[in-house]
């Protein structure tokens, strides 16, 4: 094994929105909250590219106006939840150390990966990366996982792809690529241990 692939979100930064938004709304309006703006089509759009955070915030403004300010600071702010998961950061230092090649595949906005590279030094230890944004592309559509091969020169056989969602990992091995499916909270030491990539 040559390459090790990494989603982001719960795998190198914690991504969990229910709890974020409670630290602001009561249950009832966090609920709301969770299905008007993290499970529509604009939070799709925003991983597919074809539109910016303001366009998002003018959409959903537009269709649930009497939450104008909570969808606005929302939007606004919710790349501050993304916080480093250490255990697995620290791991991707190990891993370098060792020779590995890493590589980024994830579903992003265009903004909030930018803000990311600037905010965290770590994401300068990859050696590139594939993000839904740049490409128009989301896992677990094929063809985002051939983008990286072909970009990067990368033979499947010889790259694990490290992703907390089932369906995104299945994809990975259609294409010959080894996975690891690591559903939030489990522990990605023991799994690379148990693969003696570490």
């Amino acid at each position: 094994m040559k390459n090790i692939i990494f989603d982001i979100g719960n795998v190198l930064l914690d991504f969990q929105p229910e709890k974020y938004l409670r630290q602001y709304f009561n249950e009832s309006v966090m609920g709301d909250l969770m299905t008007i703006i993290f499970s529509s089509d604009e939070w799709i759009d925003l991983d597919l590219g074809h539109i910016m955070i303001q366009d998002a915030i003018q959409s959903l403004t537009l269709k649930h106006p009497h939450y104008h300010d909570e969808i606005t600071f929302v939007l606004n702010n919710w790349t501050h939840m993304m916080v480093p998961l250490q255990k697995n950061v620290d791991l991707v230092y190990k891993l370098k150390d060792k020779g590995y090649s890493l590589y980024l595949l994830s579903n992003f906005h265009s903004e909030a990966i930018l803000t990311m590279y600037q905010r965290y030094d770590f994401f300068k230890l990859f050696d590139g990366a594939v993000i839904s944004a740049d490409e128009h592309l989301v896992k677990p559509d094929e063809r985002i996982y051939q983008k990286l091969l072909e970009r990067y020169t990368l033979l499947p056989e010889e790259s694990i792809f490290i992703d907390d969602m089932l369906a995104n990992i299945n994809a990975a091995k259609t294409l010959g690529i080894n996975g690891i499916h690591l559903p939030y909270g489990n522990d990605l030491k023991s799994e690379l241990e148990k693969l003696k990539i570490i």
